[in-house]
């Protein structure tokens, strides 16, 4: 079986330039009618197999590229959605307690 599944990553460092993304390839060790199974991390003795659904529209990695880089961008665009609402309410709540402490 030659079938790999596809995902697209962040990989975070200390320093911005040295932020990038990546195309993670995860070979299938099993398939089933509806499910794949991959091995997620290196192979070390005892690890489980991950679970995927063939039909899910969110899942960890995608059968196609093409797939795989619409849900990464799509993660993105939630992501940054999530940092900018907090970073709104932290901001409320720091004018909220430079009223109290007056």
């Amino acid at each position: 079986m030659n079938k790999e599944l596809y995902r697209y990553e962040i990989l975070y460092s200390n320093s911005e330039e040295e932020t990038s993304v990546v195309l993670r390839v995860y070979p299938v060790v099993r398939e089933t009618e509806y499910t794949y199974f991959i091995n997620p991390r290196r192979p070390v003795a005892g690890d489980k197999l991950k679970r995927l659904k063939k039909d899910a529209m969110k899942t960890f990695a995608f059968d196609t590229k093409e797939k795989a880089l619409k849900h990464f961008i799509n993660r993105t665009k939630r992501r940054l959605g999530w940092y900018e609402y907090w970073t709104n309410e932290c901001e409320k709540g720091l004018e909220l307690r430079k009223e109290y402490i007056k």
